[in-house]
């Protein structure tokens, strides 16, 4: 079997999506004799038929559809390492914490106590969705995450920082806003605001094996929507004490008693690391656990207190 170039898979990625040569070299911004040329000479290469050719277009025969699965992936990779050597050649010798928007306060304090530190440390902070949090660390462009969510991904690992009390964000004109509490039960015809694309982690299963408390409410995609929707009292939101304390304005957040602790943890990715990471872990869990043991603390209200210090993989409690 010869040797198989990038661009070779590369090209019958794109006649596998659109079953089409045509359109396949149209994407490709190159001629279809030059692609269906390339496609044969893979084929040659493995000594075996990809595709099967019809007037009406192509189809992967069985061994097409195992090199299409394992062709993304190699791509993926191939757009991983580029990411990371390409990082080297600038010379970031910063590292890269993200987080998302809701734990922005926490992770810029982190950073910057970080950066504090004697010998100098250099971090940055990044704020993105869930989705993009993953991503970056996937691809190289982040080296650890604030993380609330369950992860199932095994190149993944991590610690919790500590676990928080879920609360209920409501409008201040809600009739549950005057109470101290709330339970499970008080939600039960509630409109709970539900989420679009990637969504909350507050909405993670993993915490809510029986379901979500409530029914479901509007749907909204960001913060900003959620909060308007909550202010307008058409639905309630779970979350978790800010990290300064405070509360939106136009809402009141209780603590909801029976509801699952929520963790949050460090996450990193598990073979690719920077020299930096095994500080900057360090570093965090002393911070958050020195946070735990001040006068006044959102953790330590958040919910009963659990060892920092332990090491978890992502994704377990």
């Amino acid at each position: 079997m010869g040797d198989v170039e990038i661009r070779q898979v590369q090209y019958f990625i794109a006649v596998a999506e659109e079953l089409n040569f045509t359109r396949a070299a149209q994407r490709l911004a190159m001629t279809q004799p030059a692609l269906s040329r390339a496609i044969r000479a893979l084929e040659k290469s493995f000594g075996a038929e990809l595709l099967v050719r019809t007037p009406q277009g192509v189809a992967l025969t069985a061994v097409g559809q195992v090199m299409l699965d394992e062709g993304r992936s190699l791509v993926a990779r191939v757009a991983d390492m580029t990411s990371r050597v390409r990082r080297a050649a600038e010379r970031h010798d910063a590292m890269t914490v993200t987080s998302s928007g809701c734990d922005a306060s926490l992770l810029d304090r982190l950073v910057r106590s970080y950066n504090d530190t004697t010998p100098p440390r250099r971090a940055r902070a990044v704020v993105g969705t869930p989705e993009d949090q993953l991503e970056r660390l996937r691809s190289g462009r982040a080296d650890a995450a604030l993380w609330r969510a369950s992860l199932d991904d095994p190149g993944l690992e991590g610690v919790v920082l500590r676990h928080e009390t879920c609360r209920v964000l409501v409008s201040d004109r809600h009739m549950l806003a005057g109470n101290g509490t709330v339970r499970i039960a008080d939600l039960a015809d509630e409109p709970l605001v539900s989420w679009s694309g990637t969504g909350t982690p507050m909405a993670d299963p993993a915490l809510w094996p029986a379901g979500l408390p409530g029914r479901t409410g509007p749907e909204v995609s960001d913060g900003l929507q959620m909060l308007a929707v909550v202010r307008l009292g058409q639905a309630c939101a779970l979350a978790v004490s800010q990290e300064n304390g405070s509360t939106p304005e136009g809402t009141v957040s209780i603590p909801l008693v029976d509801g699952p602790p929520v963790p949050l943890r460090l996450i990193w990715p598990r073979e690719r690391t920077t020299p930096d990471i095994r500080p900057f872990v360090r570093h965090t869990v002393a911070s958050v656990r020195e946070m735990s043991e001040a006068p006044y603390d959102i953790g330590r209200s958040a919910g009963p207190a659990r060892p920092a210090g332990r090491r978890h993989i992502a994704g377990t409690a």
